[in-house]
């Protein structure tokens, strides 16, 4: 009886201590988490740029090509 309640006892330790690791990453995650977001919000906006370029390009290119209409005939 005692030797099954020491090792009860030993699981608990362990799982406790689980736990405890488990809530420092998170604590550690969640301090980083201001970081990943302002990067995110980077991103976001890079790509809204990215997208504003890309449409100017093809509004370049559709302007060339209605100003040369032997290049769409060869199309």
């Amino acid at each position: 009886m005692a030797q099954a309640t020491l090792g009860n006892q030993q699981r608990i330790i362990a799982n406790e201590r689980t736990i405890i690791r488990n809530q420092e990453r998170i604590l550690r995650n969640q301090n980083r988490l201001p970081q990943v977001l302002r990067n995110q919000d980077r991103i976001l906006r890079n790509q809204a740029v990215i997208v504003k370029n890309q449409r100017k390009i093809l509004a370049n290119h559709a302007r060339i090509l209605a100003k040369w209409p032997t290049l769409t005939a060869r199309r």
